[in-house]
């Protein structure tokens, strides 16, 4: 199914499509997607994210955004896309997928029909990020069948890798050619980071001949529980942090844009912080 790569090749222009997926819950996917957003934003991007986690949608939750009508809506009643869209939640635009039981739905032929006519509006935007739910289901690969590219959310815990291999191994299956990119959140190090993002390049590379890239890592970093509680984005509550810090590098990857650089007393005290953490 690729409806939504002929529906971009009708335009002159499309954005930059990425879905953000993971093998498991729990592993920060969506605050990931959603201060990715906000990130661009900052560098000018003009940015929607589509939460496709139907289950347990909760992108509205991280950024203390009200409800509003949701893409099921939307599909169900044949309503306008473009009307569900919420608008400028720090600088991003929103569609939610929707919650609680449209974890029942699936979308029949004529709803996909509808779906990627109405996804026509994302070609306003320079950036769609797809918060895909947690393993893999029907609606979602064919989401993920539409997107330039696929960031797959790690955490260093074996369980995540083998979630994650096992659900990058069906994507391959279906889709050979979507490229990976890999994010590993919630490092103690770099070399941790490292180490993980080696483990599954080299099982891709060996068992699915398949070559992913490493866009970086995020660090097990204090302020994002507190920016949770708080309901704003880690980007935003504080911009010394590490982790907004790695999340420049990691914008860097995607936009070209140089990282801020580093004063002395911002590494003094992200390095007392993570000290401090530990104890």
């Amino acid at each position: 199914m690729d409806q939504a790569r002929r529906l971009r090749a009708k335009t002159d222009r499309h954005p930059t499509t990425i879905a953000f997926a993971s093998g498991k819950g729990g592993v920060g996917k969506t605050n990931v997607c959603v201060n990715t957003a906000v990130g661009l934003v900052e560098l000018g991007q003009r940015v929607l994210i589509v939460d496709l986690d139907l289950g347990m949608a909760n992108v509205h939750i991280l950024l203390d955004a009200a409800r509003s009508q949701t893409m099921v809506d939307c599909v169900k009643t044949r309503i306008p896309l473009l009307s569900a869209v919420q608008k400028h939640v720090y600088g991003v635009d929103i569609l939610h997928g929707g919650s609680g039981l449209d974890a029942l739905v699936q979308f029949s032929d004529s709803d996909m029909q509808f779906l990627m006519r109405e996804l026509e509006v994302l070609t306003d935007y320079d950036y769609v990020l797809f918060d895909m739910g947690a393993g893999a289901t029907d609606t979602s690969l064919q989401f993920i069948a539409g997107c330039d590219e696929m960031f797959l959310i790690l955490t260093p815990e074996p369980t995540s890798l083998m979630d994650g291999y096992a659900y990058t191994k069906l994507v391959h299956q279906l889709y050979p050619d979507l490229p990976l990119g890999v994010i590993v959140n919630r490092a103690q190090s770099g070399e941790e980071a490292l180490q993980c993002f080696e483990r599954m390049e080299v099982a891709c590379r060996q068992f699915l001949k398949k070559t992913i890239r490493f866009l970086g890592y995020l660090p097990d970093d204090p302020s994002v529980r507190k920016a949770v509680i708080a309901q704003v984005p880690f980007y935003t509550f504080d911009r010394k942090s590490d982790i907004s810090w790695r999340l420049e590098r990691i914008l860097t990857t995607l936009t070209g844009t140089p990282p801020r650089q580093r004063h002395f007393m911002d590494r003094l005290m992200g390095n007392l912080r993570r000290q401090w953490n530990r104890v």
